[in-house]
């Protein structure tokens, strides 16, 4: 008893220290032969259509290249061993590999003429099949695993690779959505030319053209951010920012939003305080304001009211505050505003105006901070780092 304990002990120990069915195998058939008794194993495995030798110890030359379809793998198995062996042996007893109910293969054992191994011979034979059938377990789990790894891996570059282009296309969406704000005037401003070039207002043209011309140059500038943001080298275009400058800008962008109204027109106030100029970037911060002042004008087209831009500094940050007196936002929509592609404006919006805000403060370590309440109109206030001392 204490010989086969040893023996099953250092087996288990041999097969944990292989890594492959084609290691463990070969090392089972020896195992059968020199601690059973027989004269010769074989362990078939079904490999694909067939029935197949895989590992062997002392098989005659006949059962090289041998087979058998899958399907007459059964009962008859040893006495087809011993038809092949043609007489060199006697005896077959053919035994399972087979562990948590996956049948590996079968393992037959034969024995010369006269040879019968005793019971406890077979229950070696079988502690020996049940080591190597649990060793093929573990290394299926593993094998399992890893392509479970490998899945996982392929699903994860994939999801990847999915982000990055619902990225790029939210990023190209927003720089869209700035351009059509910043550029809408244009066609206003060229109305306004042709009117006054035909009264022949030389005055009034050159105004408006030079208003046309500082609204091309934000547009350039806001493709030019987009190429920035390719490159990784936004932060060293950051400049000194004249909030007060923006907000005056950004009124003259919004105007033309103001037609949109159906019944009455809201109006644009400027609250401008003394904000010191900030570390930024100019078109970027201009573009958040205006996507503010226009979503404003928006909630109020068919009810009149007034947006008001202020600027001012509070507990030592700079600020910019967009409100205005119209419906204000219930609390189920406030928590979703700066959500990306959440929009309240149908097919009309494209839910990108104020995560762009949300993404502008982000880029320059600030916040936006909303308050609303249905009623009571809608308030985004923009804070600025304070300053460094």
């Amino acid at each position: 008893m204490e010989r086969a304990v040893g023996l099953l002990a250092r087996f288990s120990r041999t097969v944990s220290e292989v890594s492959t069915e084609e290691e463990i195998l070969p090392l089972l058939a020896s195992a059968l032969v020199e601690n059973v008794g027989g004269a010769a194993s074989a362990v078939v495995r079904i490999v694909g259509d067939w029935a197949e030798v895989v590992a062997s110890q002392n098989l005659p030359p006949a059962f090289d290249g041998w087979r058998l379809e899958a399907d007459e793998l059964g009962d008859e198995l040893g006495a087809r061993f011993l038809e092949t062996a043609k007489g060199a042996f006697a005896i077959s007893h053919v035994r399972p590999l087979i562990s948590h109910k996956n049948l590996f293969g079968v393992a037959v054992l034969l024995f010369g003429k006269g040879a019968e191994p005793t019971p406890a011979k077979l229950e070696v034979a079988d502690a020996l099949l049940d080591l190597a059938a649990v060793a093929l377990g573990y290394l299926a789990q593993i094998e399992d695993l890893k392509r479970a790894h490998g899945d996982l891996r392929k699903a994860q570059r994939a999801l990847v690779q999915a982000e990055k282009l619902r990225a790029l296309g939210q990023m190209a969406a927003g720089v869209a959505h700035d351009l059509k704000n910043i550029l809408n005037p244009l066609a206003l401003q060229a109305q306004l030319v042709e009117r006054a070039a035909n009264k022949g207002n030389v005055r009034d043209v050159a105004e408006t053209i030079h208003e046309m011309r500082a609204t091309l140059a934000r547009g350039v500038q806001t493709v030019e951010r987009l190429r920035d943001y390719g490159r990784q080298t936004s932060e060293s275009s950051a400049a000194p920012v004249d909030l007060n400058r923006l907000a005056q800008e950004a009124v003259v962008i919004a105007k033309p939003r103001l037609a949109s109204s159906t019944v009455k027109v809201p109006s644009i106030a400027l609250e401008l305080g003394a904000p010191p100029v900030v570390p930024g970037h100019g078109d970027e911060i201009l573009n958040a304001i205006v996507n503010l002042v226009i979503n404003a004008i928006d909630a109020m087209k068919d009810v009149g009211g007034k947006v008001t831009i202020a600027t001012g500094v509070d507990d030592g940050r700079t600020f910019v505050r967009v409100a205005d007196t119209g419906p204000g936002m219930p609390p189920e929509v406030a928590d979703h505003v700066f959500e990306p592609f959440f929009s309240t404006k149908g097919d009309q919006g494209t839910g990108l105006g104020l995560a762009m805000v949300y993404a502008c403060m982000q880029h320059h370590a600030g916040t936006v901070d909303l308050d609303t309440a249905p009623g009571k109109g809608t308030r985004f206030t923009m804070r600025f780092p304070a300053a460094v001392k």
